[in-house]
């Protein structure tokens, strides 16, 4: 199985990825960690719970892991490797998740 990164930072969506069913996966599972919980409606647990983000760093990261399996259960090809998370110079926190998709080509 292959693996690939994903991070929270926006990027443009590409509307071609159509016939690759990996691209448009990986892209499915970006747009999840790229989410927040509450943004969907009539679906308030889809998404990354932005209370974490109020925690020390420590913290943060102990809990990212488990926050992650949870948000990935909505790309059920999916599944998390590991984590890492950073903060940029704005103070932001930025993740950067690793990913192994397990789809037949």
């Amino acid at each position: 199985m292959a693996q690939y990164q994903i991070t929270n930072q926006p990027a443009p969506i590409d509307f071609e990825c159509n016939d690759d069913i990996i691209a448009r996966t990986i892209q499915n599972a970006k747009n999840l960690l790229m989410c927040k919980m509450g943004e969907v409606p009539y679906d308030r647990y889809r998404g990354f719970n932005p209370a974490l983000f109020d925690l020390p760093m420590q913290q943060f990261e102990e809990r990212l892991l488990p926050e992650l399996d949870r948000v990935m259960l909505w790309e059920p090809d999916v599944e998390i490797v590991g984590a890492t998370c950073d903060q940029d110079e704005n103070g932001s926190i930025i993740i950067t998740a690793t990913i192994e998709i397990d789809i037949e080509e």
